[in-house]
């Protein structure tokens, strides 16, 4: 039975039991009356008063009968249906299925709608297994073929390195270094998509501790003192006005982040312009801010940045070096660390200002 069928005939049967209680009163209720109190029989008018009240008691009587029909029919054949589905659907959202049982009795339209729920739910856990299949074959794949190809390319590169120590010519040199580079730029290639590989898979560990989050930027920006000089950049590590907590993280990870962050910002700033590096305190946690007077974000970038292999327009045409998953694995550390990695437009001028937040450490 459908619900709307269920609801005409409550109405139908209401009205029904209505006008048989009218027509009792109307042939059988001034007997009836009588009958009881047979003293009140001169005075109509309080005769007819009493078969009002008694129609209305019967009235009353079938507004409760119904009341109670309906409440139990709408219980036990429309809510327990329903809350089973209800229940089943939050189940599902929260990533744990639940099996949704047939109904013995339940409206035509809950029915339908349990058929179409079961049907959604088994194509939606099927698509995500084949796309758990799907990405693990790929993880498998990238890291099977990045462990293939490290070890030639590593013993190429000091193949490389160790001719560029022999005698040779101009030419030969300026050939030797340019493979060597490139050569080191695979492994690193190489390096990150074992990363990303161990990213997908859940096997990238991390080694907390307190961690002095200050020290760690200094020696980063001390590190790429060098690369600035040669891209022309000023390069500046400001210490903090005051001393700030101690964070918990995996200082190597973190390293990795700062590395990534402070490259980029030294590679897309032209010469002339400048990077600053800082860290200040915030509510329970610590933020480094890396900051430089660089090409920027376009909008039509900003939400894609983070995304894998992902690289603006305006980037590839600075620097065609990179490949598009820094930011995705620097971002992904920091969240498993507790914190995040944000960007924004550098309010001092051109450029962007990345922020990365840590968590103190307790």
């Amino acid at each position: 039975m459908s619900l709307r069928s269920f609801s005409l005939l409550l109405v139908l049967g209401s009205l029904a039991f209505s006008l048989v209680c009218s027509f009792l009163i109307a042939f059988y209720g001034e007997a009836f009356v009588l009958n009881f109190l047979p003293g009140i029989a001169s005075d109509t008018e309080l005769v007819f008063k009493l078969l009002l009240l008694f129609q209305l008691l019967l009235l009353l009587l079938c507004a409760l009968g119904t009341g109670l029909f309906a409440y139990y029919f709408l219980y036990g054949y429309v809510m327990r249906p329903l809350r089973m589905i209800t229940a089943s659907m939050n189940c599902f959202a929260e990533g744990t299925p639940a099996i949704l049982p047939d109904f013995d009795r339940a409206p035509q339209e809950l029915i339908e709608l349990a058929a179409i729920y079961r049907k959604f739910s088994t194509s939606v856990t099927d698509a995500h297994a084949h796309d758990i299949d799907a990405s693990r074959v790929k993880s498998d794949f990238i890291s099977t073929a990045a462990h293939q190809l490290r070890t030639p390319l590593t013993a190429i590169r000091w193949s490389l390195e160790a001719l560029g120590k022999e005698s040779l010519t101009d030419d030969q040199k300026m050939l030797v270094t340019s493979a060597s580079e490139k050569s080191r730029d695979l492994v690193a290639i190489v390096g990150t998509l074992l990363d990303i590989s161990a990213i997908e898979s859940g096997k990238y560990t991390y080694t907390f501790a307190t961690t002095d989050i200050t020290t760690l930027l200094g020696v980063v920006a001390a590190d790429f003192a060098p690369l600035a000089q040669e891209m022309k950049v000023t390069l500046e590590s400001r210490a903090p006005a005051e001393k700030v907590s101690n964070v918990r993280a995996d200082a190597d990870r973190i390293k990795w982040v700062l590395n990534n962050l402070i490259e980029n910002a030294i590679r897309y700033t032209p010469a002339g312009g400048f990077v600053t590096c800082e860290v200040r305190q915030a509510p329970s946690r610590v933020e480094v801010l890396v900051r430089d007077t660089g090409i920027g974000i376009q909008s039509q970038d900003k939400n894609n940045i983070f995304e894998r292999f992902y690289r603006a327009s305006n980037a590839i045409s600075k620097n065609n070096k990179g490949n598009g998953l820094g930011l995705y694995i620097a971002r992904t550390i920091a969240t498993d660390h507790g914190g995040d990695l944000t960007f924004t437009a550098n309010p001092d001028g051109p450029g962007t200002l990345f922020i990365l937040s840590l968590p103190i450490a307790l």
